[in-house]
């Protein structure tokens, strides 16, 4: 079993919507390529979770439900024998943003598991969660930071173009779209 904290400075709806919103974990989260939803409900989505680490690709089919405040994913198919992971969502001891806490049961296939030493899995699995709390720290205060209104507002009637000054650039929203312009990799002039 493997757990893990982090600490958000971000309101828990923010937090929680950020780790439940599937199509947007390969703008965050580390060694993630793609993301693709197959089947959804009302509180459960089967995603297809393509992961590139160390050039190397690996899919997995993860059911992802909504269990009361908190998310549970469940790997269906890929390359481990057991992957359950369970995230909870609460406020820290002085009020402020969010603490998050994971439980991951993992389990490796036979084949892995005579390749692989499991406390030398564990700590690579580790090390990807904490890079995945690092960089879901990042996102949350850029999409709490957007909870705010913009710091210049120019429209007569309804607004259709709002620009939101983010950690690592800009999120533009037009006509109720959102995009975003990556600092570090801005788009290039045609």
């Amino acid at each position: 079993m493997i757990r893990k904290l982090g600490r958000f400075d971000a309101p828990i709806p923010v937090v929680r919507n950020m780790f439940r919103q599937t199509e947007d974990w390969p703008r965050w989260m580390p060694g993630i390529a793609s993301t693709r939803t197959l089947s959804s409900t009302d509180s459960s989505r089967l995603v297809e979770v393509v992961h590139l680490v160390r050039g190397r690709r690996f899919v997995q089919h993860l059911e992802c439900r909504d269990v009361g405040s908190g998310l549970e994913h469940r790997q269906q198919t890929g390359f481990f024998k057991t992957w359950n992971a369970a995230w909870s969502f609460q406020k820290p001891p002085d009020g402020e943003g969010t603490t998050v806490a994971l439980s991951l049961e993992l389990e490796v296939g036979i084949t892995a598991g005579l390749l692989i030493p499991k406390r030398l899995l564990q700590s690579w699995i580790g090390g990807m969660l904490d890079e995945t709390i690092a960089s879901g720290q990042k996102q949350a205060i850029g999409l709490a930071g957007r909870q705010r209104e913009p710091t210049q507002v120019v429209h007569v009637g309804k607004p259709m173009l709002q620009v939101f000054e983010v950690p690592n650039g800009f999120e533009v929203v037009f006509a109720g779209r959102t995009f975003v312009i990556d600092a570090q990799n801005p788009p290039r002039e045609q």
